[in-house]
């Protein structure tokens, strides 16, 4: 459980699976995106066009869920 404030730090993302020339073809690939929540390392996946877009889809879906708590 994460206390307040939330502070959410050090975002980083690639992909899960080496690029092949199947995946170049598809719009979005599974991305492992790494960041902390005050200090505590968090691990998601999420399908993304790219590591900055997996990382903006994590940091949005972060913050609507600290606006509802």
């Amino acid at each position: 459980m994460v206390e307040e404030p939330y502070y959410f730090t050090n975002f980083t993302s690639h992909t899960k699976y080496p690029n092949t020339p199947e995946t170049d073809m598809m719009e979005t690939v599974v991305h492992v995106v790494k960041f902390k929540i005050n200090g505590e390392e968090k691990i998601v996946e999420v399908m993304a066009t790219d590591p900055s877009n997996a990382i903006n889809i994590v940091r949005r879906d972060l913050n609507e869920l600290d606006r509802k708590i």
